[in-house]
């Protein structure tokens, strides 16, 4: 015989994980992104490079690459005329027969003393390198002179006798050949540039030109 059983069915209460889903949590707070954002702000801000700053580096590229471009053009027009590929009149201001460190212009050599000297020092400086006192015959012949800037002992003095201007060896000074600007008493003369010559105190110490004819 069957025994049945009577259960008694008791309402379960919902518990904490059986009932209805609580109320969804709150959404979560943006601080850590705002903090994220802000932190990437930060990074640009440290990587941003002042204005001025990007203009000097410009320039001094600028000026390198101007300097580069300079020295290759100035090799390249040094290479040609000396390979005669350009106009004689040209060449002749760079290619000659020279002693080192004189400079050739048009049959002449030429050379630039930095020591300075009095007049006498300096003619017997250039008389023992078989030359002369820088002299002006020819403003055409001669027209690289004219960008020489700072002054130079010359062979030009004034003689005692009448007070005109005579060179080494002898001849007068002409008016075309350049101007004698009176600066302070003084029977020698400097050259300045642009054919103008300057008296001087023939004691004072200055630097000097020496020339001679090419060989």
């Amino acid at each position: 015989m069957n025994k049945y059983h009577n259960y008694k069915l008791k309402p379960t209460k919902r518990g904490a994980s059986q009932g209805w889903p609580k109320q969804r949590s709150a959404l979560p707070t943006r601080q850590p992104r705002e903090n994220a954002i802000i932190r990437r702000k930060s990074s640009i801000e440290e990587l941003k490079i002042s204005p001025l700053f990007v203009r000097r580096v410009i320039a001094a590229a600028m000026a390198i690459r101007f300097v580069i471009i300079t020295l290759i053009w100035f090799a390249i027009f040094i290479t040609l005329l000396c390979n005669n590929e350009v106009p004689i009149s040209s060449r002749e201001g760079y290619c000659g027969q020279c002693p080192n460190n004189w400079i050739y212009y048009r049959n002449n050599c030429y050379h630039f003393f930095n020591e300075r000297k009095n007049w006498n020092q300096s003619q017997a400086s250039c008389l023992s390198q078989n030359s002369s006192l820088l002299k002006i015959y020819s403003h055409e012949d001669q027209d690289f002179l004219k960008l020489v800037k700072s002054y130079h002992w010359m062979g030009l003095v004034q003689t005692e006798a009448n007070g005109s201007w005579e060179w080494e060896d002898g001849s007068t000074l002409s008016q075309d050949q350049l101007t004698v600007v009176e600066m302070q008493s003084g029977s020698c003369a400097v050259y300045g540039s642009s054919f103008k010559a300057y008296t001087e105190n023939c004691s004072a110490q200055n630097t000097y030109i020496c020339m001679k004819k090419a060989v």
